[in-house]
């Protein structure tokens, strides 16, 4: 979402972004949050107790910043967010302000991801048909969708019959100069020299990969010496317990939660980047683009999303956590192609800058009647 926001300024764009109580401040950004709810009190993915009143409150908090600021435009994100830009764009229907959507992924496919399916027993197939039938709805009521990767197009083109000219794929974008080693300061590495560093960021949690990941660590923390790992994200409490019941603690670091700004001085003292997820909804990997960006090898499946940002031969091998296991052992024991993997990696990242992705957008915006 930030890279988003970033992305739509840098062709002019000014943005107003009405969203939860829970999350950061980050200046130079208008960013404005309902009151805390009872119940809703993670960041991370995934059903909460609070939700729906928490949505109930967006509205109103939507609303009120509409007919106050009278927006040219609705950027919704993710369906809810649909949902409530189009309650939003039919209270100010006199103003026939376009609503467009920025989609991660499918809906029914990230809810499987989650085993709500799963959990529902006997009512799964009604649930899933039901939720498909919510989906098709919402996806459409915009005047445009924005999807992450060529995996959720193809889903909202073949499961949804979007048409192609309401559809455009905006992968994710990153800002390269924050990745700029000249003039960012790395931090210390916890291992010593010779220590072949791997890190992952993001949420640690089953739907990211998180069983992969610790099989991964665990057979490597058991046959070599010279390799660790570097874990930021949250929430900790499980792999903490996973770290301790294997007494590997001397060879993975839990940083844990780290501003987003931050996060370019941990990756550039790593040696590569881990991506564990598989994703049957179709959503992209943000996480890689930052890897390259940072100019690190990389540890990850061999997805189309991540075939399309990379190349299959920056990759693992095949879809297994042993298949990157074998990656990592051959970047570490060949230095100079690791670091001329992160070096293809980053000059591949070009076309991912705040910029393409500002033109991207503007280009949409203009295709729906609004001034240059």
């Amino acid at each position: 979402m930030l890279s988003i926001l970033r992305a739509i300024e840098t062709y002019g764009g000014e943005n107003i972004l009405c969203t939860y109580p829970l999350g950061r401040d980050l200046p130079g950004l208008d960013i404005r949050r309902t009151p805390a709810v009872d119940g809703y009190e993670r960041t991370e993915a995934g059903p909460q107790k609070g939700k729906v009143l928490a949505d109930l409150k967006l509205v109103m908090l939507s609303l009120r910043t509409a007919f106050k600021e009278q927006p040219d435009i609705i950027h919704a994100h993710l369906h809810e967010g649909v949902l409530i830009g189009w309650v939003v764009r039919w209270a100010l229907i006199w103003r026939r302000t376009p609503l467009v959507a920025d989609l991660q992924g499918g809906l029914v496919g990230e809810l499987a991801e989650h085993d709500f399916f799963l959990r529902s027993g006997f009512f799964a197939g009604p649930l899933r048909w039901l939720f498909a039938r919510l989906e098709s709805i919402t996806l459409s009521l915009p005047a445009h969708l924005f999807c992450s990767s060529g995996n959720s197009e193809r889903i909202f083109r073949n499961d949804y019959r979007v048409r192609a000219s309401r559809l455009t794929r905006l992968d994710d974008r990153v800002d390269l100069s924050a990745y700029d080693s000249a003039r960012i300061t790395a931090v210390t590495s916890p291992f010593a020299s010779d220590v072949f560093v791997v890190i992952y960021s993001g949420s640690l949690l089953p739907i990211k990969g998180l069983d992969i990941l610790q099989e991964v660590i665990l057979s490597l923390t058991t046959k070599r010496r010279d390799i660790g790992f570097v874990l930021i994200g949250y929430p900790t409490e499980t792999m903490a317990q996973f770290v301790d019941e294997h007494s590997i603690g001397g060879r993975v670091t839990l940083v844990g939660r780290v501003a987003f700004e931050s996060l370019p001085n941990y990756l550039l003292s790593a040696d590569a980047g881990i991506e564990p997820k598989h994703s049957a909804s179709g959503e992209g990997s943000g996480k890689l683009l930052h890897y390259m960006a940072a100019g690190l090898a990389l540890a990850a499946f061999p997805s189309e999303h991540n075939c399309d940002l990379a190349g299959a031969e920056a990759l693992a091998q095949g879809h297994t956590a042993k298949s990157l296991v074998e990656q990592i052992e051959r970047l570490a024991d060949d230095p100079a192609e690791c670091r001329a993997a992160g070096h293809r990696n980053r000059e591949r990242t070009q076309p991912y800058s705040l910029q393409s992705g500002g033109k991207l957008i503007t280009d949409v915006y203009r295709n729906l009647g609004l001034a240059p």
